[in-house]
């Protein structure tokens, strides 16, 4: 940078920073006021600027993940083929999915069997949900 440059910067450096304390003067004046009045001065609002935002951090546990004797697969296939031609329902897999203590829904195993074309999916008539049948 050039000195004209340099001295530029300086003097509006110099003026900003005076320009800064009358400003920090008036508030300290109308606080003072504020103050003989009995009334509160209003709290500042957001954060000063190059200050810090410390966030809490949220501990999540790690998941564990399980192992079962039978997969998934054979567990949902074994029940859609114990009901044999009449096939099973959703509500009915989801049960023994339960009772074989696995979390969560067969729901995901059912639409990939499906989409390998292992069972077939056929919408109850008149209720809500699905039968499988063995493909």
């Amino acid at each position: 940078m050039s000195k004209a440059a340099i001295n530029d910067l300086q003097v509006l450096i110099r003026k900003l920073q005076g320009e800064r304390q009358a400003h920090l003067d008036a508030i300290a004046d109308i606080d003072e006021a504020f103050g003989s009045l009995g009334i509160e001065p209003p709290k500042r609002r957001g954060r000063r600027r190059g200050a810090k935002k410390t966030v809490a951090k949220k501990t999540v546990g790690k998941k564990v993940r399980r192992k079962f004797r039978t997969t998934a697969t054979e567990l949902v296939l074994g029940v859609i083929k114990k009901a044999g031609a009449k096939g099973a329902t959703g509500a009915e897999i989801s049960k023994a999915w339960r009772s074989a203590g696995r979390p969560g829904d067969a729901y995901n195993t059912l639409g990939e069997l499906t989409k390998a074309k292992k069972i077939k999916r056929r919408p109850l008539k008149g209720k809500r949900g699905s039968l499988y049948v063995a493909a």
